[in-house]
């Protein structure tokens, strides 16, 4: 399960070579920023590997061709989901605030 910010060192850090890593029957859980995976070599992962499945509270860019090509092992949801970071509250007290005054 990925839980990390998208910065310049995080953003395509999740690649084929990491995930290559993990165990067969291995299922990714990304409910960090889309950004941190690199959508073209997670897509080259899944033509290559058959028993790893993508789950992510953001769908990626690529979310067509995935659906396409790799049906019943991925699921998206249509908005993130995630809000309960530190950002994400202060940012939501920001807007309230705003639309307020």
């Amino acid at each position: 399960s990925l839980h990390i910010p998208a910065n310049d060192k995080t953003k395509k850090s999740i690649n084929f070579e990491l995930l290559n890593k993990m165990p067969k029957g291995a299922t990714l859980v990304n409910t960090a920023r889309k950004e941190v995976v690199h959508e073209e070599e997670l897509m080259k992962l899944m033509e290559a590997r058959e028993d790893f499945t993508y789950i992510s509270d953001i769908a990626p860019d690529c979310k067509e061709e995935i659906a396409e090509r790799f049906e019943g092992r991925f699921f998206f949801t249509p908005k993130k989901m995630g809000a309960q970071t530190a950002e994400a509250n202060i940012n939501a007290g920001v807007a309230a605030a705003n639309q307020i005054v």
